[in-house]
């Protein structure tokens, strides 16, 4: 009895390494493509972006791309000021018409430090939902601010 438990187990332990053997050397396919609704996001920053009231704001240029009606694009800018932090935060939507489009957010300064002349980093993000897909793309470079 002993021996036929053992056996039953080394059968199943086969049948596993065998099925995941073909599983790792098998080639994989994309997912169907007329299942999923269309949705296409893509987001990139531009530099230079430029001080707004003395520092109080900076407005950075965005290139977005969009397939779903309308997405949510978020841009957060950071700079070191002397030795201090000024950072900041904007949510904006965009209109989605399937090519690139050009645009500009202006970010408030969310700190007690305004922005000023140099260099700072920016991370971006949009998202949106076509139909019952939902899908983001996030993006970040280092950029001039300018007057």
């Amino acid at each position: 009895m002993i021996n036929t438990a053992l056996l039953k187990i080394g059968a199943g332990a086969t049948a596993l390494l065998a099925g995941g053997g073909v599983a790792l050397l098998s080639p994989t396919s994309p997912a169907v493509a007329y299942s999923s609704p269309p949705l296409f996001l893509d987001i990139s920053i531009q530099s230079p972006a430029h001080l707004v009231a003395r520092g109080a704001a900076v407005t950075v240029p965005i290139t977005t791309t969009c397939t779903s009606g309308q997405a949510y694009v978020r841009v957060q800018v950071t700079e070191r000021v002397g030795k201090k932090v000024a950072s900041g935060t904007q949510y904006v939507t965009v209109g989605c018409t399937g090519s690139r489009q050009q645009s500009t957010v202006t970010v408030p300064a969310g700190s007690a430090t305004v922005f000023s002349k140099g260099t700072a980093y920016v991370t971006a993000s949009i998202d949106g939902c076509a139909s019952y897909f939902c899908g983001e793309e996030n993006n970040s470079a280092t950029i001039k601010i300018a007057s």
